[in-house]
């Protein structure tokens, strides 16, 4: 765990030095896309040559597509309330 915020510790150092170099974000904005579809491609190798995973995909695959529905009416009807407790009475008011 430290390892991962030292290192995107050190990503906004950098990303500090180098914010006013438009061609250099540019660049790293492409690459970036480029890195995570590697990324992906990386961790379907490792699920496919994982056979625990591969025998048990069905489930994990509907366990995963519960929680993302889930996930997504629960921050749809919070956000809901948030909005109508306190924002719609300012927009009425305004």
């Amino acid at each position: 765990m430290i390892g991962v915020l030292i290192v995107m510790s050190l990503g906004i150092v950098i990303g500090l030095a180098f914010r006013s170099k438009t061609k250099t974000i540019q660049l790293i904005n492409k690459s970036t896309i480029w890195i995570i579809f590697l990324l992906l491609f990386f961790m379907g190798i490792s699920i496919g040559a994982n056979p625990t995973i591969m025998k048990n995909i069905d489930t994990i695959g509907l366990r995963g597509f519960e929680l993302a529905l889930v996930s997504v009416l629960g921050s749809s009807l919070l956000s809901w309330l948030v909005y109508h407790l306190f924002f719609k009475k300012e927009q009425n008011e305004g």
